[in-house]
């Protein structure tokens, strides 16, 4: 086996080591310092600090390996305990347990590097034969395909007295295929992990080496295992392993180093996430978590850093949350995690007295909270917000500290109590950011205007810690619309019952509903059968009672009516009536109506729910069973008319401002059997648009939306009209 400068050799990046760390230039340490011990390191005043991300790698007498990225990179750097940080050029490097020593990977190299007096121990080329797969102290661990290709070898290479390298093959080890290390606090000796496949049936066996006979002292087996890694660790005393028990519950399974076999098995936790469990031990004491809590998505059945005792199997919590544990020197680990009360960094996990709970401390801290936080104000909405000019979105979210989190934003209209909930717990990709923006909807119906309380929350995911909240208020406004009667900047339609009870429809929130949901309902009142015709407007509505007498009704902005007003009698000379159009481009809203010899006639709005004198249109309007005020339909200067003759073809009178309309334009046929309703701008583009229901039973039926082009020429787009299946309707007027 070739090598390369075995002993003595100074680090040859000692000069470039001497970098600029946080606090001006710091030097690597020519000797070691004396051993931290355990009631110094427990009492230490004030953590060090170290970047976030950090993630301790191995610890040894006089400080720590870390990594932490930079970008896409990663970034070794060796710590001591008094603070001072020295970056390490190159790498990888490697751990090595309860030692001052680091080995950093070149190709096939491998170079141990003693942080303790800068010098570079040995270095070994493993060549095209053999594998790393562990160290200890200045042993390198090695496997081999054995002779014959029957399983691997397990090789230990050291350096002699004179700086050559000693090959020493591993005796007693059963046969296996695959070895690796695993993490053991003892410096005499390496515990080996063997895996072994045989006709589908996986073999899992655990190795105590002697390090000076590099013999077998003891094995063990690992009861029921599938084809996972399971959690192994060893320390002078013990050898501890997670397996499971013929039911496949997880089991905690304890040897002393003086047994070859488990001295108990004890039924451990309900469920551990297997190769990905972190492990290690504290004195008397299994020390294990689930590295993937801080990540998690939900709340995780094992939570935190916990320790079991050996001997009790008591358990206690240690940290909210820990990714890796490596052996310590006084017989603990070192734990990459969190606390709720001290955030993110590392902590000393040190064996108590005689056997007693372990206590920690902590080591470095990365300045990072483990509690979710924000990391600014949130975005809401605030002051006045002009509903109509947002363009359906009104900007909300939050920046927070990870993005394993949930955020909900509440908003709730001051006098209605109505109430809206946006949430997400997807950030925007790649960021901490989470939108909530609104849509302007409560529930599935467009917003009210008026005061707003907010409240935005946010809660972690994993679980771990409080949610976070804030509140706060604004006022929506927006322009008056018409065919808007509850004041949401949406159109409405009016219903009779039978029983002669009035009630609105918003037909904004048909888009949001699903199969078979009703349309949100406003009672108005009974007593309407009194009326014979009832005919809405722009702004209210217009009733002919049986004597012939026409009374209007104004909306109030928060649906109900105002109280009614007597228009004039002798209305029982007309058969068809129709409002909802400015015809005479004034902007009020006038009426027409067609006498029973086909005359129609127009009667402008006066602003006052009362109407001018009448002025007659034209004749032979008769030829028509239903007339439609629509509104702005077709790009004219004012409002527009359809009529649907007794054939079912739709026409088109397009308004030309002056109360008159241009010469007729075929729109389509097929439109018998259906109510035909004006109900103004559903979509917001600016045309008004129609709305179709079956005649008849309107109890449970589909109602389509014809959404206005503006164009003159086609004013309906002549593709599948959308619709909503509706039930519980009344009949539309």
């Amino acid at each position: 086996m070739n090598h390369l400068n075995p002993a003595g050799r100074r680090l040859a990046v000692a000069a470039a080591v001497a970098l600029a760390v946080t606090a001006g230039a710091l030097t690597l340490p020519v000797h070691a310092a004396a051993p931290v011990g355990t009631a110094s390191v427990a009492t230490q005043q004030e953590a060090i600090s170290v970047p976030p991300g950090t993630v301790a790698l191995s610890a040894g007498p006089t400080g720590f390996l870390s990594r932490h990225k930079e970008g896409a990179t990663d970034v070794y750097t060796w710590t001591r305990y008094d603070g001072t940080r020295t970056p390490l050029p190159g790498g990888p490097y490697e751990g090595n347990a309860g030692t001052d020593t680091v080995v950093r990977t070149a190709g096939r190299t491998r170079s141990f590097l003693d942080m303790a007096t800068g010098e570079e121990l040995v270095t070994y080329d493993l060549g095209g034969v053999y594998g790393a797969i562990g160290c200890q102290g200045t042993t390198l661990v090695a496997s081999k395909r054995a002779e014959g290709g029957a399983g691997q070898e397990v090789h230990l290479f050291d350096k002699d007295d004179q700086g050559r390298v000693v090959d020493r093959t591993v005796t007693g080890l059963p046969e296996a295929s695959v070895w690796r290390g695993e993490a053991n606090s003892d410096p005499d000796t390496l515990l080996l992990h063997s895996f072994k496949v045989t006709d589908g049936t996986w073999e899992q066996r655990l190795a105590v080496v002697d390090l000076a006979s590099a013999s077998v002292t003891a094995t063990y087996v690992i009861l029921n295992n599938k084809n996972y890694v399971h959690p192994v660790s060893g320390s002078r005393t013990h050898v501890v392993w997670h397996e499971r028990d013929t039911e496949g519950n997880s089991v905690l399974a304890v040897a002393r180093r003086d047994s070859q076999e488990a001295i108990s098995r004890s039924t451990w936790i309900e469920r551990a996430n297997d190769s990905m469990l972190t492990f290690g031990l504290a004195g008397d004491w299994a020390v294990y978590s689930d590295p993937g809590a801080s990540t998690a998505l939900g709340p995780l059945r094992l939570a935190g850093l916990n320790a079991r005792s050996l001997t009790t199997d008591e358990t206690i919590p240690l940290l909210a949350h820990a990714t890796a544990v490596v052996p310590g020197t006084d017989g603990g680990v070192i734990a990459t995690g969190g606390t709720i009360e001290h955030g993110e960094g590392l902590y000393r996990i040190t064996p108590g007295a005689d056997g007693g709970r372990p206590t920690v401390s902590v080591l470095a801290t990365t300045g990072v909270p483990t509690v979710l936080t924000g990391l600014s104000e949130p975005v809401a909405p605030s002051g006045e917000i002009d509903l109509g000019q947002a363009d359906g979105k009104v900007p909300a979210g939050w920046t927070l500290s990870r993005p394993n989190a949930r955020v909900i934003l509440q908003l709730v209209h001051t006098r209605t109590g109505t109430s809206s909930f946006v949430m997400t717990s997807q950030p925007v990709t790649g960021t901490t950011e989470f939108r909530v923006d609104w849509d302007g909807f409560l529930d599935t119906f467009p917003a009210y205007r008026g005061a707003y309380t907010w409240t935005m929350s946010a809660e972690p995911l994993n679980g771990i810690g409080p949610a976070i909240e804030r509140t706060g208020s604004f006022t929506a406004t927006r322009a008056p619309r018409p065919h808007d009667f509850d004041d949401n900047g949406s159109p409405d339609i009016f219903s009779r019952s039978s029983t002669g009870v009035l009630a609105l429809y918003d037909v904004g929130q048909l888009g949001h509903l699903t199969y078979g949901q009703p349309l949100r309902r406003t009672g108005i009142g009974g007593g309407w059968n009194m009326y014979d015709r009832i005919v809405p407007a722009a702004t209210g509505l217009v009733a002919r009672d049986t004597a012939g007498v026409l009374w209007s009704y104004e909306g109030k902005d928060d649906g109900t009516l105002t109280p009614r007003k007597r228009v004039g009698g002798g209305w029982n000379i007309y058969d068809k009536l129709t409002s909802g159009s400015d015809l005479t481009g004034d902007g009020l809203n006038d009426l027409l109506a067609t006498d029973r010899t086909g005359v129609l006639w127009l009667y402008p709005g006066k602003g006052d729910g009362t109407l001018a004198a009448r002025t007659r249109i034209g004749s032979g309007w008769g030829v028509y069973n239903q007339l439609t005020a629509t509104g702005n339909l077709a790009g004219a200067p004012a409002g527009d008319l359809v009529a649907r003759d007794t054939s079912g073809v739709l026409w088109l009178y397009l308004g030309k401002g002056d109360g008159t309309f241009a010469p007729r334009t075929r729109i389509s046929g097929g439109w018998s059997g259906y109510r035909i309703v004006g109900p103004g701008d559903i979509d917001g583009d600016g045309w008004s648009d129609l709305v179709t229901v079956p005649g008849g039973d309107d109890s449970s039926t589909y109602m389509r939306f014809y959404y206005g082009t503006g164009q003159w020429k086609a004013p309906l787009p002549d593709t599948e009209p959308p619709g909503a299946h509706l039930t519980g309707l009344d009949p539309l007027l």
